[in-house]
């Protein structure tokens, strides 16, 4: 993991150092704007030749491909990224180019029409705003066809970020709804990536110290979102996650979640999330390594602790609460077959 990170609260102070005097064009989303946070990196650093301010959530190809055909006549050696896993991915996006600067290049690359060679990838330094998405240090994006309801992964080896700097003051604005979607998406990565064959003992130790703060901290963040010692504590979370993940990918609750969010329009954070009680309670027993992780985690083997925190969160972990009918869960099974997040698994559905 060759990403270079940098953790400390306002550590967006020393950005200019990382910068080191490239031209860099700003990817955020338009509420950082309004914000002042923009304003505030233009303060820290001089280098700033463009900002794209129009990044929505869950990109999508049709809008990237707006601002991928505008961005190819500015004049920028650096990418910097601030926001959330949309403002993250969709840099990513924009990081990988050919000769000619050719949108089609990089969709069918995504699309597997093309082979992964020939590209040019401009570095990106990437500063989370939330704690969930863990792009910042993994070397795949995610990309929507909301047109064919399908999710697509930008992945290139090469792809991980120049430099991740997490300063947690940053998080303090993120209303209550997306700490706790985010919160949850963490978990689901540091589970996920436990009950997974690529699985050893080094990410298995991220993801339990992930998990762990989770557990600890996730509610009482909901109920106290100023409290920086617990956002703190949940970006701590969302890193030890992306440190584990970005070596084994996600497994089948992720899988569930790309058509559930895409068919049914669920949070992503909630639809890779709700089902985890259930996957505990399918996978205890089988393998020692996976009861011993859990019973680190939770304290005991069941799924108990984390049905007690959903309910507190409001979090429903029935399918037919998402307006999923019995019906549906077979096309969502379906949708799992030749699924390389849900052959990752070592629990099933």
């Amino acid at each position: 993991m060759p990403t270079k990170i940098v953790y400390g609260n306002e550590s967006l102070k020393d950005l200019d150092k990382y910068i080191n005097g490239r031209k860099t064009l700003l990817v955020t989303s338009e509420g950082f704007v309004k914000r002042g946070l923009v304003d505030k990196i233009k303060s820290i650093t001089s280098n700033i030749v463009e900002v794209i301010s129009d990044i929505k959530s869950h990109p999508e190809f049709t809008d990237l491909k707006k601002v991928y055909n505008f961005i190819k006549n500015i004049d920028y050696e650096l990418i910097l990224a601030i926001g959330g896993g949309s403002v993250l991915d969709a840099s990513k996006f924009f990081s990988v180019q050919n000769q000619e600067k050719d949108y089609q290049f990089v969709e069918d690359i995504i699309k597997g029409k093309r082979e992964k060679k020939d590209y040019i990838l401009t570095p990106i330094i990437s500063i989370p705003t939330t704690a969930g998405t863990g792009s910042e240090i993994t070397p795949w994006a995610t990309i929507w066809d909301m047109e064919e309801k399908k999710k697509y992964s930008l992945h290139l080896s090469e792809l991980f970020n120049e430099v991740a700097l997490y300063d947690a003051t940053l998080t303090l604005s993120v209303p209550k709804n997306i700490t706790i979607q985010t919160g949850l998406d963490t978990l689901s990565h540091a589970l996920e990536s436990i009950w997974n064959k690529n699985a050893n003992p080094i990410t298995i130790g991220y993801a339990i110290k992930s998990a762990k703060l989770i557990i600890e901290n996730l509610v009482k963040l909901s109920n106290n979102l100023d409290n920086l010692e617990y956002r703190n504590n949940i970006m701590k979370a969302c890193m030890y996650a992306g440190l584990a993940f970005s070596n084994t990918q996600t497994a089948v609750a992720h899988a569930m979640s790309y058509y559930i969010t895409a068919n049914k329009g669920i949070p992503h954070g909630i639809a890779c999330s709700f089902t985890l009680p259930m996957l505990i309670d399918k996978v205890i027993g089988k393998y020692d390594f996976i009861d011993n992780a859990l019973f680190d985690i939770f304290g005991e083997l069941s799924s108990n602790k984390l049905r007690d925190i959903y309910q507190v969160l409001n979090i429903s972990t029935k399918f037919s609460d998402y307006n999923i009918d019995k019906e549906e869960i077979e096309s969502l099974e379906l949708s799992l077959q030749n699924n390389q997040r849900a052959g990752n698994s070592l629990v099933s559905m």
